[in-house]
């Protein structure tokens, strides 16, 4: 899945999972021959997991 579609799925802007793969909070997402980022499964259920942390008003950082 492409970043864009994460950002959609998730309602997350593609800066923000950026960032969230920058600082550590998702591990590095694989990337496509190309370099563009291939979002996989696992990276989606980290997104998935930072989302429910953030709505308990759990502070990640």
């Amino acid at each position: 899945m492409t970043i864009k579609e994460v950002s959609q799925k998730y309602d997350l802007s593609p800066d923000t999972i950026r960032y969230y793969e920058r600082i550590g909070l998702i591990p590095p997402v694989p990337r496509k021959p190309n370099g563009i980022r291939d979002v996989d499964q696992e990276s989606c259920n980290w997104i998935e997991f930072i989302k429910c942390m953030r709505s308990a008003g759990i502070q990640l950082i």
